[in-house]
């Protein structure tokens, strides 16, 4: 009588076990600010910002390669705050985000832009990650044309695509083209939560 008495006591402690290292696996995406930053625009979707997604600490944490932060926001101040913020990008140069923790439950990311150049110029998003065999990788996941945001614009969902299994990644914008200027702000990760939708 007492043997399958600890066997069942073992398998409960085992499966608590594990429930609890799913929840700490689970955890390590979970430590964000929810908001709904693009109502005004039709999307009722929860959001988090990316790691001074706003540049209002001075872009802390991203990598400016011939871009640089200056003192200009997006009119709808969505994130809040009163510090006016963006990276300006001219042709050839690159914003590239802090790694944010993200699962496949993580579909889209957004943000707001302005071009601030020639109509030919585009503004490239790509996804940085590093793949199931350790290698870095690079996806273009969306390009945004000059003529679409000729004023601040908030840019359409971009599918993330590389986010199959609880990973990190960074997003690097690029301006291309001759004379091609952006302004960038408000870079917005969307987490789908259950019930929301």
């Amino acid at each position: 009588m007492k043997r399958p008495l600890l066997m069942l006591s073992v398998m409960v402690l085992s499966l608590a076990g594990a429930a609890t290292a799913q929840a700490d696996d689970g955890a390590r995406c979970e430590a964000r600010t929810i908001e709904q930053p693009f109502v005004p625009w039709g999307d009722l979707a929860d959001y988090f910002l990316a790691p001074d997604g706003d540049f209002s600490a001075g872009a802390a944490g991203w990598e400016l390669a011939g871009s640089e932060v200056v003192e200009e926001n997006e009119p709808y101040y969505v994130h809040g705050g009163d510090v006016a913020a963006s990276v300006r990008l001219e042709a050839g140069a690159t914003a590239t985000s802090p790694t944010i923790c993200v699962t496949e439950a993580d579909p889209t990311m957004r943000f707001f832009a302005r071009s601030d150049g020639e109509e030919t110029g585009t503004l490239d998003v790509e996804v940085l990650y590093t793949d199931a065999e350790g290698i870095p990788q690079s996806l273009t996941i969306g390009t945004v044309a000059a003529a679409a945001a000729g004023e601040w614009t908030a840019i359409a969902p971009m599918a993330i695509v590389a986010n199959v299994y609880e990973m990190t990644v960074a997003f690097r914008f690029t301006a291309q083209g001759t004379g091609s200027a952006w302004l960038v702000d408000d870079v917005y990760v969307d987490p789908y939560r259950k019930g929301r939708r």
